[in-house]
């Protein structure tokens, strides 16, 4: 593995081979593929369901794969919406979203179905790309108002949403709701530590736990990256203090960082372009020119912050203590 990859990857387990072979694969061999599967007029409704479904699970795998591997939190932002495509194109032929929406394309009653729905939502609030919100929960439209945790996570952007006082899964979640609740800060840490610290635990019956184990450079192996987004959208959403998990192994401190710096800075955020999406975030890598002058700031780079002219060359190294750098426009 070459050492930019050792010093980028967010988590120890994933090598560079699994993941290079796994995203490759993903797109040279598995999307043609199906390209030409749908393209079928003979493919049942049922096969196309499988197909629509699969590729949507594993277009959220490639996301969780990035992330696990490094990848910029601007570039996961983009990435964010092919995923809602992938599961909006799943639920259509389902029948879960359209002129008579009905079900859900998650059954919260499962944890292994569940999961997946709230680690979905948690990572877009991480992402800050609360636009998307709508539509994702627009997939979960037979368990509206069924779950306290993805009630919380969702009510902040919903309209109408109200509060919910029973939920599908107690581990780990009862003591998140508990911190929640809390109105001492202190208390709120102590509870959501434990949540995040038995999170991985909770989740042993799924089939992705221990799969670090299992993966090698030919693309074998189901691991994609432990994190627990949804309780860290959690923390962000509700200003819990996170300093006494912040550097467990499945909590992604660096989102939560960017979340909560994008919404203290709200001069970060340009004018939309005509047509562009209203959330944006005022970005630059090392080696390219400053798009705006005022000072700059980098998360890994342990938040250092600079003053810079536009046009001047954003400076490194590329690689910080944390992870990949990227500059973030602070203010004036």
């Amino acid at each position: 593995m070459s050492e930019n990859f050792l010093e980028r990857r967010r988590q120890p387990f994933l090598t560079e081979g699994f993941y290079e072979t796994w995203e490759r694969e993903t797109f040279e061999i598995a999307r043609p593929i199906m390209a030409k599967q749908l393209a079928k007029p003979t493919l049942s409704l049922f096969s196309r369901k499988n197909i629509l479904a699969g590729n949507a699970s594993e277009t959220t795998h490639l996301l969780h794969l990035r992330y696990t591997a490094g990848e910029p939190i601007e570039k996961l932002r983009g990435d964010l919406d092919e995923v809602v495509e992938a599961w909006e194109a799943f639920a259509k032929v389902a029948g879960v979203i359209g002129a008579k929406p009905a079900g859900s394309i998650f059954g919260f009653g499962y944890r292994s179905e569940y999961l997946p729905a709230v680690l979905l939502v948690g990572l877009t609030i991480l992402l800050r790309r609360e636009d998307l919100l709508p539509r994702i929960d627009a997939l979960c439209f037979g368990f509206h108002g069924a779950d306290a945790i993805y009630e919380e996570l969702v009510a902040p952007f919903i309209a109408g949403r109200g509060f919910v006082d029973t939920w599908y899964h107690a581990e780990p979640y009862t003591a998140a709701l508990d911190a929640i609740d809390s109105d001492d800060p202190n208390e709120q840490s102590a509870l959501m530590k434990e949540a995040v610290e038995r999170w991985y635990a909770a989740n042993e019956e799924l089939p992705f736990h221990g799969t670090h184990k299992d993966i090698d450079d030919e693309g074998h192996g189901g691991y994609f990256g432990y994190w627990c987004f949804e309780l860290a959208a959690l923390c962000y959403l509700k200003n819990i203090d996170d300093s006494r998990f912040r550097n467990h192994l499945t909590y992604p401190k660096d989102l939560v960082d960017f979340a909560r710096a994008y919404q203290a800075e709200p001069d970060r955020r340009p004018p939309p372009a005509s047509g562009a999406a209203a959330l944006q975030v005022l970005s630059a890598r090392p080696g390219e020119p400053c798009p705006r002058e005022g000072v700059w700031f980098a998360i890994h780079l342990r938040g250092k912050e600079i003053r810079m002219r536009q046009g001047e060359t954003m400076p490194g190294p590329k690689i910080g203590p944390s992870g990949a750098v990227t500059w973030y426009f602070k203010g004036p």
